[in-house]
């Protein structure tokens, strides 16, 4: 370790050879507090995972993902310790927090009692999910395998490029806008009609404010609408990949994306 890397980590507590990733954050270099800050971005909904790795193995460990478990309050912590991959169930978020950053802080691990080793090969369920979430949003059965046969999915590593090559097929499909966050509301209102052209639905420009914004515009029109949901897809930037869903299509392809560790939402809640 450099000079300036004990300082930064002995007096300012940041962990410039660590790496966190999330959907919002991939690089070397946190403050110890940012653990607490990306498991609250996952416990209010924000994003899905967050990952931490050392420059090192720590007792043989070399990753540390905590990911949103099925209740909203509780987080599994996977961990892949000597080439092995363990996983801590159903812990709370203040738990979680407090292991990853004894993980980080002083080197220790969770007791063994509180992980099992996971046995299962997770990539044909990666590959389900893919195929299904794809085949819904894209819709026409032949452009969906052609576009299949493009993609690699062999890990969550691979679904990272997967997820923005589908976002980049719907944009050229015309089955999402991909808009600025300081798109006005012409550009957004003529998105929302592309999208909404060959739908029963009513899209009324006049109930939308001139000074509101993205957000704002989709709440408003979410509020009127009965049978649809104006959807996004979470890119981890400012822009607002948006996609039109019927509710049953928008509560399924929000589940899937969640298997992906990924987010689809209303489009007012990105």
């Amino acid at each position: 370790m450099s000079i300036y890397n004990w300082i930064q980590k002995t007096i300012f507590n940041n962990y410039e050879e660590w790496h966190m990733k999330s959907s919002n954050y991939d690089r070397n270099g946190f403050h110890i507090d940012g653990i607490n800050n990306s498991l609250k971005n996952m416990q209010d909904g924000y994003i899905m995972y967050t990952e931490i790795r050392p420059p090192y193995a720590v007792k043989g460990c070399t990753s540390m993902k905590a990911v949103v478990g099925k209740s909203k309050d509780l987080v599994n912590l996977n961990m892949e310790i000597f080439g092995k991959k363990y996983c801590a169930k159903d812990l709370s978020y203040d738990e979680a927090v407090q292991i990853m950053r004894s993980f980080v802080k002083e080197s220790e691990l969770p007791g063994k009692e509180k992980y099992t080793e996971v046995l299962e090969n997770d990539s044909e369920k990666i590959k389900n999910s893919f195929t299904k979430l794809s085949e819904l949003l894209i819709g026409d059965s032949k452009h969906t395998e052609t576009f299949l046969k493009r993609v690699k999915l062999e890990n969550m590593e691979d679904v990272e490029i997967a997820w923005y090559r589908l976002c980049e097929e719907l944009v050229f499909r015309e089955k999402t806008v991909n808009l600025d966050w300081k798109s006005g509301k012409d550009v957004f209102f003529h998105g929302i009609q592309k999208l909404g052209a060959d739908l029963d639905l009513e899209i009324n420009e006049t109930v939308l404010d001139e000074k509101e914004d993205i957000p704002r515009w989709s709440k408003t029109l979410n509020s009127q609408w009965k049978d649809y949901i104006l959807a996004a897809m979470d890119v981890g930037s400012d822009s607002y990949v948006l996609i039109i869903l019927d509710k049953r299509a928008f509560h399924k392809a929000k589940e899937l994306a969640r298997d992906l560790l990924h987010r689809i939402a209303a489009a007012e809640e990105m």
